[in-house]
């Protein structure tokens, strides 16, 4: 994974240090654009008649609706995570860099913006929709599995664990072991057999940084600061040291402070910011104006006044305050500076009193590869689809085998991955999958009874005069391209 590929050097120091940073998400969709939009496709336009530069104008639209298409539909998934602010969730919106698209989204966004783009600009050349179609078919294959390749190094849309001991995949655990990221934390685990048996608490539970902790204790009691319960076996924190009983006292040169979050009316929060910073409370900046000014958050060094300042807001909880307790590792793990590798960590292990710093790259326990399954399963339907070309039985037929094809991957991609389920435990890509498996068999059946049949043998795609409304038939010459 690489999610900073490299910084622009003229810039260093006057956007941060290193510079302005190249992200592997944002370089894939640039080359998606580049060869889907100035380099292939231009030649597979002129096959339908295409005037010069309308198919980059129409990659633009489609780029633009369907990254937006994409983000709204992942938003209304995991619409739980997203605040109900307006502003908030504007911001949220375009910060795809994050992670947090869906391919289905975009399809939808896609196709409002073709269907605009159609009508305003396309249908006054005469265009048929349907060899479009097949013109951009393979077109969308090779963008998804270009795209794909951004989500791997992104780190974003993983699959399950792969565990060594219920499967052989070296291969996998080479691919898929992602850094530490600020989209969602993958607290996903592979424990030895004996492990699980003797420590079932923490079946399932991991960090991203390679160790499990014991549960907290409940809001106000005790020390909710991390205390290591479990390490990964073979994994970097292990390797530095890091061993069960370990209490985490400092996070990247910071002390592990408790953190408090507060969510509530402006009147609860100035009453409540008042209680807590008299006794010792320290208020903590909030990024992005979280949740519009609704969220305060404060930070401990010492567990006794936590509890204390915790019992003074009893009354503001009654009446409906909102308490959330952490520390500033889950804080800082939880927002990842993208492109930074290491963690720095200041531990006391059991038997002493002297904190000792260590510094490792933790990596999570290996993933299903579910992106690069994606590129290579998209890269070969590229293949099926050129092949596919000559020989197809009536215009539009490429976009259908498309579909079918696509939709079939992904339902089968989708049994891998880590996704919210609901009927029939599927998850809402498989279901959208079977729905455009369904169009696609309606799409075939609707084509073989209004569209003419094309003769046999090898077929140009090039405009026919068979089709109302295309433009003059192309030269025999004309190549596919």
């Amino acid at each position: 994974m690489q999610q900073v590929l490299f910084h622009l050097p003229f810039t260093s120091g006057l956007f941060g240090p290193d510079g302005v940073p190249v992200y592997g998400f944002g370089a894939m969709l640039f080359l998606t654009f580049v060869v889907v939009a100035m380099v292939w496709g231009p030649r597979r336009a002129k096959l339908v008649g295409m005037p010069d530069g309308r198919l980059q104008d129409l990659a633009i639209i489609l780029f633009v609706t369907g990254i937006a298409g994409a983000r709204l539909v992942y938003m209304l998934q995991y619409r739980n995570q997203y605040s109900a602010n307006i502003v908030s969730l504007a911001k949220e919106f375009v910060q795809i860099w994050n992670g947090g698209i869906v391919v289905y989204g975009a399809v939808f966004g896609g196709l409002l913006g073709y269907a605009g783009f159609w009508w305003f600009v396309l249908r006054k050349f005469r265009i048929s929709g349907w060899k479009l179609a097949d013109v951009v078919a393979p077109l969308i294959a090779t963008g998804m599995a270009i795209g794909r390749i951004g989500c791997y190094l992104n780190g974003c849309c993983w699959g399950q664990p792969a565990c060594p001991e219920t499967l052989p995949v070296p291969l996998v655990a080479s691919l898929g072991q992602f850094p530490l990221l600020p989209a969602h934390s993958r607290e996903q685990v592979c424990l030895p057999a004996t492990d699980r048996d003797r420590m079932p608490q923490i079946r399932g539970l991991q960090t991203t940084t390679g160790f499990a902790l014991t549960a907290k204790p409940a809001a106000g009691l005790g020390d909710p600061r991390a205390v290591v319960l479990a390490v990964e076996p073979g994994s970097a924190a292990l390797a530095a040291g890091i061993l069960p009983g370990d209490r985490i006292v400092g996070v990247e040169g910071e002390p592990n402070a408790i953190v408090v979050e507060l969510l509530g009316t402006p009147e609860a929060l100035a009453a409540a910011d008042r209680r807590i910073k008299d006794e010792g409370g320290v208020a903590l900046p909030i990024a992005n104006e979280e949740a519009g000014g609704s969220l305060t958050r404060y930070g401990f060094t010492d567990a006794g006044q936590y509890r204390i300042a915790y019992a003074r807001t009893a009354d503001l909880r009654a009446a409906g305050l909102s308490v959330f307790v952490t520390d500033r590792l889950n804080e800082t793990v939880r927002n990842w500076p993208r492109g930074k590798s290491a963690l720095s960590l200041e531990v006391i292990s059991a038997g002493q009193t002297e904190p000792h710093a260590l510094t490792f790259v933790p990596r999570t326990v290996a993933f299903f590869p579910t992106q690069l399954y994606e590129t290579v399963s998209m890269a070969l339907l590229v293949l099926v689809l050129i092949a596919f070309q000559p020989i197809r039985r009536h215009d539009g037929q490429m976009m259908v085998l498309l579909m079918l094809g696509y939709a079939a991957h992904r339902f089968l991609n989708e049994a891998l991955r880590i996704e919210p389920t609901y009927a029939l435990d599927l998850t809402l890509s498989q279901w959208i999958s079977l729905g455009i498996i369904g169009a696609a068999a309606l799409m075939e059946l609707f084509l073989r009874s209004t569209m003419p049949k094309l003769a046999k043998g090898l077929q140009p795609l090039g405009p026919s005069t068979s089709v109302p409304g295309s433009s003059p038939p192309l030269p025999p010459s004309t190549s596919i391209g």
